[in-house]
This record gives structure tokens, sequence and C-alpha cells, in this order.
């Protein structure tokens, strides 16, 4: 079954989001981005209603997840601190979960527990009622992305991905996604951003970008498709030009199909929609500049998109009338499919 999704409404937001998502009963949206709070929005399936934003929060707020069954929200932020909320209450909070950057947060599939990454190199697990640290495992490498099933997946800057038993403390398996890092006129191109389990917990998928050259990078929209039981390689699916850069968030419809969003060069990006066996998307919208995330509820038939400002100042070449630097913005695209 292909989706034929269409844009119903746009929703203006003050500052530049890079994470979105639904809580489990998929009556508030909750984003992150480029400022120190989480902020939040009621959606009656028609209208996103602003709700009082989290505050406390250092540098830049980073990553967000739902708890699947409970209304808790785990968010995190730049200078590596973790707190779980219920509404406005924190329940728990960690200022030094991780030294610096705290990149991603996954949620095991029962709730029960949630995985953190960072800058610091390290991978951790948490009891999620309580914020327990559970386990922890040092990688070689600034750690990209991590996704929870059976086990934990995680993958470094360099496109070396991992599976680990966290109970037995011991790898489980190795996948290669260096095709997603370049070094290149001196820069490290790490191209992965999002790790996906599919097809209950078979087929990994690792997400990000082909890198082509640094300086200004120019790269290509890739996903990996690997086996998980042999580690190997199944599919390579690339789309677009090297213009189009990273997916940046990637998601599995109820239907099967998977649903991304990229961004790239500025004023370039990208929705699309595609089925896991095919060779090309049977959807594709680059009507949205610079996609960062892509929030699916929980019913499957309404989506948002986070992209940003098509009048962007991010290049610093102008200041506003009274000579302060306007910063970017966010639209939020709702989708009905």
């Amino acid at each position: 079954m292909n989706l034929e999704p269409k844009q119903i409404a746009e929703f203006k937001s003050e500052h530049q989001i890079s994470a979105a998502r639904f809580s489990s009963d998929g009556s508030v949206l909750a984003t992150a981005g480029y400022e120190p709070v989480v902020r939040r929005w009621q959606f009656d399936g028609k209208t996103l209603t602003p709700l009082p934003s989290l505050a406390g929060f250092h540098g830049y707020s980073t990553a967000i997840a739902f708890q699947p069954k409970q209304p808790q929200l785990f968010c995190a932020d730049s200078w590596g601190q973790l707190r779980c909320c219920e509404g406005e209450k924190t329940l728990w909070q960690h200022d030094t979960a991780h030294d610096g950057w705290l990149r991603q947060i996954a949620v095991s599939p029962d709730g029960s527990r949630i995985a953190t990454c960072g800058k610091d190199q390290f991978v951790r697990v948490w009891e999620s009622a309580t914020g327990k640290k559970l386990a922890e495992h040092q990688a070689s490498e600034d750690v990209y992305a991590l996704t929870i099933g059976e086990s934990i997946v995680f993958g470094d800057m360099r496109g070396r991905i991992e599976s680990w038993d966290f109970d037995l403390k011991q790898k489980l398996r190795s996948f290669d996604g260096s095709a997603l890092y370049k070094l290149d006129r001196i820069q490290d191109l790490g191209g992965l951003c999002v790790l996906l389990l599919i097809d209950g917990g078979k087929t990994l998928l690792a997400a990000g970008t082909t890198p082509q050259n640094g300086a200004t990078p120019q790269s290509i929209p890739t996903i990996l498709h690997f086996d998980c039981a042999s580690g190997k390689l199944a599919k390579t699916f690339t789309h677009g030009t090297n213009k189009e850069g990273y997916i940046h968030d990637l998601v599995l419809h109820p239907t099967g199909c998977l649903m991304a969003v990229s961004a790239g060069t500025p004023g370039s990006g990208m929705l699309f929609l595609t089925n896991p066996a095919d060779p090309e998307p049977f959807h594709v919208n680059t009507q949205m500049a610079n996609c960062h995330a892509l929030a699916l509820h929980p019913e499957g038939k309404h989506f948002v998109v986070t992209s940003t400002n098509r009048d962007s100042n991010g290049n610093g070449k102008s200041l506003a009338k009274d000579g302060q630097y306007k910063t970017n913005s966010s639209p939020l695209h709702l989708f009905e499919c």
C-alpha cells in the first residue's frame, strides 16, 4: 500500500527544531532544538496549540523520546543532562549523564529501559522509571546513533556499528557502515544519523549520507540495509543528488513503508516515502527547505515535518533593522495520509 500524504496545515515556531516526536497517545508533540528548552504542542487532529515549555536545559536541547506505554518524556541537552518528565513535572534528572553533547535517546519496546549516547564516546543504559544507571560501554569514537530491540545497536563517527547484549555485557555482531564516513580536506565527515530495526528485528537500517567531499560538504542521502543475523550488507539505497545531504530522520509507518526527511546545501530539503524492497521512493516532496525531523502520529494518519524558514539568515550575512541577528526558525508542516 502506497500512501499519498498531503499537507493540510503549517504552524510557525520561533526557533529552529532538530528533533520532534509525538507522545504514545498522540495528544502531545514535543520538539528539541537550538535553544535551552523543550517545546510542546497539544494536538487535536487538526491544530497544534502551544503548551508550556520545559526549561532548565543548558546550551541546546538535543534529544527527545516518549515512553511507549506511559506519558513520560525523556529529554537531553548539549551539556549532557538527561531528564524524565511527565507534563511539566520532572520525575528524575541527571545533570551529567554524559560528559558533553548527548546525541540520542532510544527507548526499549516495553518502555522499561532507555539508552543514551554522546560525544564522550559512551553508550549508557538506564532504568526508565527511576533513572538508575544499569550498564555502560565506551566506544572508540564519538557515538552518533543508537536503537534498542532485543539488543542495543549503536554506531560511531566512522560508521562502525555494533550490537550488544548489555545484560551479558558482550558484543553480539558488527556491521560495516564505513560507506557513511569519509576523511577529506582534513575533515572527518561522519554520515550516520539514524539506526532503525525493522522486520521484527531481522533488518537493521543505518541512515544518513554518503559523503562526497569536505569544505562545504556535499553528500547523497543513503540508507544501508543489514541482515541482523549475519551482519552482512544486504542493500544500499540512495536517492537524490549530492546537494540533498543527510537523512536526518527515518520512521517506519504501520503499513511497512519508510518515511524520511533530508537536509543538505542551503535551501534544499526532501521528504520521501519508500518501500524497503523498492529501488526508488514512491513519493517525494521537495517543497520544504532543510528538513530535520519527522514525527509520526501513533495512529499513522498524520505526521509533522520540521523544516527551516526559506528566508534563512543562517549564513550570517545580514542583520535585522534593529541591528540584531535574526536566527532561523522551523515551520511545522502537518500532513495527512
